[in-house]
């Protein structure tokens, strides 16, 4: 063992955290470190400490993640419940209003599930409008509103509730949520 000085403040501070008669301050020590009860070798200390830091720094993405999500959701949810989208009659729109929310709420997220949706023969996404009317000699494409992506139209009703539901699954929204835009295009 070895003998270290410390300051009476600190003294208290360690003594104050006894949970046990007889503790050493070691042991008291040992746990508000987080370390073994039992000495290791630094470097498998050292091992168990960047661990712990690598599980602390991916917290915040992950709650980022999480509400950027509940932002996307949130955004779907106003697009749904909003009198412009159950007045409009052309299944279009309906497809761009909610391509224009989806985009909004998380561009980042947005761009990247466009990347992975696509037809076996045709482009849905692209960022210029001849991308997408270089794939076929009857293909129609509209800008999404407020982004600067386009889209393929000229798809059935029902093939553009799969387009909305492929992206949004590469987006990783909820299930129930991709269900019920499904509802909205079958």
């Amino acid at each position: 063992m070895k003998t270290i000085e410390v300051d009476d403040e600190l003294y208290h501070y360690i003594a104050s955290r006894t949970q046990a008669i007889g503790e050493s301050a070691s042991d008291i020590l040992r746990r508000l470190l987080r370390l073994p009860a039992s000495p290791q070798p630094f470097v498998l200390v050292q091992e168990n400490m960047i661990n712990e830091l690598k599980d602390l720094a991916k917290l915040p993405k992950q709650k980022k993640q999480l509400h950027q999500q509940d932002k996307v959701i949130k955004q779907v949810e106003f697009v749904l419940a909003s009198s412009l989208f159950n007045n409009e009659t052309k299944g279009v729109n309906r497809f761009l209003y909610l391509l224009s929310a989806l985009y909004k709420a998380d561009p980042e997220s947005f761009s990247h599930a466009t990347e992975n949706v696509q037809g076996s023969e045709r482009i849905y996404f692209a960022r210029d409008e001849q991308t997408i009317l270089a794939t076929g000699s009857s293909v129609k494409a509209k800008q999404i509103p407020e982004s600067p992506f386009w889209v393929i139209t000229n798809n059935n009703t029902e093939r553009k509730g799969i387009i909305l539901c492929a992206l949004m699954n590469a987006m990783e929204l909820p299930e129930e949520l991709v269900a019920r835009i499904k509802a909205q295009f079958n």
